[in-house]
């Protein structure tokens, strides 16, 4: 068979009803894939028939990151004990997690890969009975070609009893893109460019470990926990780019394109490439992720792509369609890693690292939520807390107002997922909020004129003028703060 290559391995290709057998009836699962690709398909939908919400059954998931509807369709049907992290799209596991049905803890991915690594998680829950992984190919010596996404994979794999593979036959072999290292504690990380290649092409998993291979022909789902892109997104992502444009002027560090880019998850990462020329310097893209609608930028002012998945949003294939029509060329300017050197502090320090990172809410000193709304959990909305600390320059992008007219700039923030410590912009469609030194008081006014929608304004500003009033060098007034306009 062309795609599997290794006849010890040829060997274990199984129909998928008997390849679960391989997972026992309660024990811990890890699913890799990111941001609706490279996620398993077949033994979800297999493992869901087999359970059929059965209590006897009863599992902990892994997962690699943010996942698509058919995956969370199936997943739903077993009996979930906990999840690492959400990563969902699904309003059924949603309204289930916020029911507390189950357990949930939100994760920043580099931090997770690590505690799976480092044996922090077997702690915790147990090993990792099985991890499933998707595959585009196995070569002659057993190496493994990951798809488009290698997020936790190879933690999971690492940590793992068992290793199931789906080897995707609609996909095509994707031999070239990828750069597998394994971070160990103290390692010196020898990256110094986005370009720098230091592992191998695949992965390496001892061949006790893989228990089965089965043969998937589905797609990647567009139906992901992202959303395209609205005029109100255009306009942030525009605000973005004049933010950047001012700042080349002004900072020698940025200055001629010295610099990285994280343009985060969603809509407006996507959006942003269309404006992204409109900097004339050339710069990298280092991030957790990165959507393909990049890819043209690539002839023109971004040097290379590193990341540790290449998504596409919805109606946007044309672009994915593109990188594997062109995919000896694109091997050149792109690199597909895993989050524990994407997402690496070590590395991103080495660079100007400019993040942009989406957000539910913003309050007026700066504090981001980017996982809740009220007290439900939502999920990630995009980018990676973990580059927003080691980052030369964090923004928070996110538009004024909600589809609904509700104002995203708050008073106080019901859920912080970044501390003001971290952001240093805030941007949406109004405009920006140059934080950076300024003192908590000095923050609420500028994200106040600045970024807030003229329909609140006077609402925040009634706010801020009942705090400012009180001592203390971080007044607030609670009561005050959720009363709604």
């Amino acid at each position: 068979m062309g795609r599997i290559r290794n006849k010890d391995l040829e060997r274990k290709i199984m129909d998928p009803v008997e390849a679960i057998k391989f997972i026992p009836k309660r024990g811990v699962l890890a699913f890799a894939g990111m941001a609706g690709t490279a996620y398993p398909k077949v033994i979800p939908r297999v493992l869901a028939e087999r359970v059929k919400n059965d209590k006897d059954f009863g599992y902990v998931i892994l997962n690699g990151g943010s996942v698509a509807d058919d995956f969370d369709e199936a997943i739903s049907k077993i009996n979930i004990l906990r999840r690492y992290p959400l990563g969902s799209s699904s309003e059924k596991l949603r309204k289930e997690v916020n029911a507390r049905t189950f357990e949930v803890s939100d994760l920043w991915l580099f931090e997770f890969s690590r505690w799976v690594r480092l044996g922090v998680l077997k702690r915790r829950i147990g090993k990792i009975d099985v991890a499933v992984m998707e595959a585009t190919a196995i070569m002659e010596d057993g190496e493994i070609i990951p798809p488009l996404s290698l997020d936790s994979a190879p933690s999971f794999i690492d940590a793992a009893e068992s290793v199931i593979i789906e080897i995707n036959m609609n996909k095509p072999q994707l031999t070239g893109l990828h750069d597998v290292y394994a971070y160990k504690v103290g390692d010196l990380i020898p990256i110094k460019g986005v370009l720098d290649r230091i592992g191998e092409k695949g992965l390496r998993i001892p061949m006790r470990k893989i228990k089965a291979i089965v043969l998937s022909e589905y797609d990647d789902s567009e139906k992901i926990h992202y959303s395209k892109g609205e005029e109100i997104d255009l306009k942030v992502a525009e605000k973005i780019i004049d933010f950047l444009s001012k700042e080349i002027r002004e900072d020698e560090n940025l200055r001629g394109g010295k610099f990285t880019l994280q343009p985060g998850a969603g809509p407006i990462a996507s959006l942003m490439s269309r404006k992204i020329r409109d900097l004339e310097v050339k710069i990298g893209i280092w991030g957790e992720v990165a959507p393909t609608s990049w890819l043209p930028t690539l002839s023109e002012n971004v040097e290379g792509i590193s990341s540790a998945v290449l998504y596409t949003l919805p109606r946007e294939r044309k672009f994915r369609d593109i990188l594997l029509n062109e995919l000896e060329e694109f091997k050149k300017r792109i690199v597909i890693r895993p989050y524990e050197v994407m997402n690496n502090p070590q590395i991103i320090l080495r660079f100007n690292h400019v993040v942009i990172q989406q957000a539910i809410e913003v309050d007026l000193y700066g504090n981001a939520n980017i996982t809740h709304i009220g007290d439900n959990l939502y999920g990630g909305v995009g980018g990676s807390g973990d580059h927003t600390r080691p980052s030369y320059l964090t923004i928070i992008a996110l538009p004024s107002i909600t589809s609904s007219g509700i104002s995203r700039i708050v008073p106080l923030t019901t859920h912080v997922s970044l501390p003001g410590q971290d952001v240093d912009v805030v941007v949406t469609e109004q405009g920006w909020a140059d934080l950076r030194l300024l003192s908590p008081t000095e923050r609420a006014r500028e994200i106040i004129e600045k970024c807030s929608n003229p329909k609140h304004k006077d609402w925040l500003w009634d706010y801020y003028n009942s705090i400012i009033k009180q001592r203390g060098h971080y007044p607030i007034n609670i009561e005050k703060a959720f009363t709604r306009y």
